[in-house]
């Protein structure tokens, strides 16, 4: 029981930082912690959602522990589409 509690409490302390999104009209917008991978993860596979749009809307972000999956994700939504032959 102990390890649980003490899992719990961790997961508490990582996720009480969120993503902050600066947007480009000067306003901050923040996401859940957590969510960092699954916005890479649906960005790399084109799914959209509200999260990913404000993602890709941003100019820049600041993650928990200087992640920069974020940026990532906007540098794949943004990026150029390719020729169809």
């Amino acid at each position: 029981m102990k390890l649980n509690r003490r899992l719990e409490a961790l997961e508490r302390e990582i996720n009480c930082e969120p993503i902050v999104l600066h947007m480009p009209d000067g306003r901050i917008e923040r996401l859940p912690a957590n969510q960092a991978t699954g916005i890479l993860a649906r960005s790399v596979h084109k799914k959209r959602s509200h999260e990913i749009d404000l993602g890709a809307q941003s100019i820049s972000s600041t993650e928990p522990g200087g992640g920069h999956l974020i940026d990532l994700a906007r540098a794949i939504l943004n990026s150029p589409l390719e020729d169809a032959r």
